[in-house]
């Protein structure tokens, strides 16, 4: 966080927190990454709900709130693609990260690595991601986390495994096939405002 203009830092298509960089020397999309948006969901997780995510979980819920800020507001969440895999809609870049987990809950932001059990740094980094992913995104992804933080992974791929999801029409076994943002964009603008996939 740059002092004086309490901006977040930029450095060269990274951003850097507490010390620490993440991410290539690429300039940085106009849209923010899939990283950043899945800290905001652990750290919104952990502070405000009290619910421990895995990593199912959280590519899970990384892709709805990407479908919930398509319908709302007519463009991404995050600017990485999407994927079908076997277990439902996953954002590669986020799987490669928390896949060390496996099945246990994340204790960790990846940014910055920052502990889940440290509720200041947690709520510091925290209000740096608002301003990363923007109040509407940030409001979209409370929205999911506190509707759906509550499911099991296995219960969340069941909810996007259903027939005429975007993953559905996707999946092809043995491929990991992109999911196009269009046919995302089209399922949720179809979803009635307090439609779930229940």
């Amino acid at each position: 966080m740059n002092e004086e203009s309490g901006k977040p830092d930029i450095v060269l298509g990274m951003h850097a927190c507490h010390g620490c960089t993440s991410g290539g020397t690429a300039v940085i999309p106009h849209l923010p990454g899939a990283h950043h948006v899945a800290d905001y969901i652990l750290a919104t997780a952990k502070l405000d709900l009290g619910i421990e995510l895995d990593q199912l979980q959280l590519n899970k819920l990384c892709y709805l709130v990407n479908g919930f800020t398509l319908r709302e507001r007519d463009k991404p969440a995050f600017h990485n693609n999407v994927e079908a895999w076997r277990y439902g809609p996953v954002v590669p870049a986020v799987y490669e990260t928390y896949r060390i987990y496996r099945n246990e809950p994340i204790t960790a932001l990846d940014l910055c690595r920052t502990s889940l059990t440290d509720k200041h740094a947690i709520s510091k980094r925290w209000e740096e991601l608002v301003k990363i992913i923007g109040q509407e995104v940030a409001a979209i992804a409370y929205g999911v986390i506190k509707e759906y933080g509550k499911y099991t992974g296995w219960e969340l791929v069941d909810m996007t495994h259903k027939k005429h999801t975007p993953w559905k029409k996707a999946y092809r076994p043995g491929h990991n096939n992109i999911i196009p943002t269009d046919a995302i964009r089209r399922f949720y603008r179809k979803l009635k405002p307090d439609d779930q996939y229940r």
